[in-house]
């Protein structure tokens, strides 16, 4: 109650000499509490498209779709993200499906999902050419109420004589710029919407969701401090309360039962050492036995080798590269024992070449086929193709033991032609 209270003084001090500040302040707590709890969401029927509409679009119009999509029956979802009042600028697999049932519903083909000049032609007449213009860019509500706020403030300091600080300026020399404090803020508005999604999974027990729901409240709180300041120019405080909020949000995540890409990138490093480790002593002891272990000792100093380049990566931030090399890792660390007994020389440098290339491509291939997988595209048949690529590739390197030339080239040119299929199947 009485922080509430210190933060009504403070936007009373902002109103000092026009009563119509405290309309500013509370349009800024109303919008910033919309943006937080759920989506900002237009409340028009209708909307301005000035492109064309397909899966992984990101903007405002995604989300007037889906706002009409959801008025006119075809729902984006029933309950949760994408259901009404609870839009996204994101174009994905739920809303491609009710674009889907709508092109059918009007007999329009072919009905794929894509919202093209044939679908915008048709909404347009359904909606009797009534339109609103809706931002198309990819940060989208974010973006608008910060463009808001910046117009209000030069409203206010028109009005009040009130001046505001340099845009590119801290406001002292440890603050942020106007700039940082506003990416810092964007950054915050989707921690805390993806701890509120994460709390509502309900995937955590009692008393971390319940830890959860505290810190997003906490997280909400620093967040509308920040805007405070943002409004008022003071860019430093603005800046360690949209920090403030962001670690609040980021714990709230984690309570929620959420992993991030730091977590993912260090269990994925101590999955490589621990492979690796176990190599080592695999290799040890099976050269203690007399077996000859010269390819695998060389298979593992290339997995200790990518081991180290996933640490920096980690060290520098880079999460995704670091998951990527450690991966590459614990696969090495696989051939090095399987290599054990192996003389390295049963395929011909050429050979090997030929299987290396094979297996990077596959390699890039999986690669691709995680970011179709993550995007909400469905890559059951690519995977499919992708692990029969793998078993052929073991076939040609038996065939090059064997001096079978003919046939391993052979089952790389189906290597090839499966990794194709696979591509073009996301």
């Amino acid at each position: 109650m009485a922080k509430n209270a210190m933060r009504y003084t403070r936007a009373m001090t902002y109103s000092k000499h026009i009563i119509s500040y405290l309309v500013v302040i509370g349009i800024i707590s109303v919008a910033l509490a919309l943006m937080v709890v759920a989506p900002l969401s237009a409340h028009a029927a209708t909307c301005s498209f000035t492109r064309d509409l397909e899966f992984g679009d990101i903007g405002e119009d995604v989300r007037c779709l889906q706002q009409y999509l959801n008025g006119a029956g075809f729902a984006i979802a029933a309950s949760g993200v994408g259901s009404a009042g609870r839009e996204t600028t994101e174009f994905k697999t739920l809303t491609q499906e009710a674009v889907i049932r709508w092109q059918k519903a009007n007999n329009l083909s072919p009905a794929v999902g894509y919202f093209g000049p044939q679908s915008r032609a048709k909404y347009q007449a359904l909606v009797g050419g009534g339109s609103i213009s809706v931002p198309t860019t990819s940060t989208g509500a974010k973006s608008t109420l910060l463009d808001q706020i910046a117009a209000l403030q030069k409203e206010i300091a028109e009005k009040t004589g009130k001046s505001t600080r340099s845009e590119d300026t801290p406001s002292s020399s440890s603050g942020g710029t106007k700039g940082e404090v506003e990416d810092l803020i964007r950054d915050t508005i989707d921690a805390i919407k993806d701890a509120e999604d994460e709390i509502d999974d309900g995937n955590a027990d009692a008393a971390s969701l319940t830890s959860a729901r505290n810190n997003v409240e906490d997280a909400k709180e620093d967040l509308f401090d920040a805007v405070l300041a943002y409004f008022d120019g003071d860019y430093d405080d603005a800046y360690e309360a949209a920090d403030d909020a962001y670690d609040n949000a980021m714990d709230a995540f984690e309570d929620a039962g959420g992993t991030t890409d730091e977590d993912e990138a260090e269990e994925a490093i101590e999955s490589a050492e621990d492979r690796i480790d176990e190599a080592e002593d695999r290799i040890e002891d099976a050269d203690d036995d007399g077996e000859d272990v010269d390819k695998a000792e060389d298979l593992l100093d290339d997995a200790k080798d990518l081991l180290e380049e996933a640490e920096a990566a980690f060290d520098e931030d880079d999460f995704d590269e670091a998951i990527d090399l450690a991966d590459e890792a614990n696969d090495k660390a696989d051939d090095a024992i399987d290599a054990i007994g192996e003389d390295g020389r049963d395929v011909d440098d050429e050979y090997e070449d030929i299987l290396d290339d094979a297996e990077e491509l596959i390699d890039d291939a999986w690669d691709d086929v995680a970011r179709a997988k993550k995007g909400g595209k469905d890559v059951d048949e690519a995977e499919d193709l992708l692990d029969a690529a793998e078993e052929l590739l073991e076939e040609a390197e038996e065939a090059y033991e064997d001096e079978d030339e003919d046939e391993g080239d052979d089952l790389i040119d189906e290597i090839e032609e499966l990794v194709e299929e696979a591509l073009d199947s996301i």
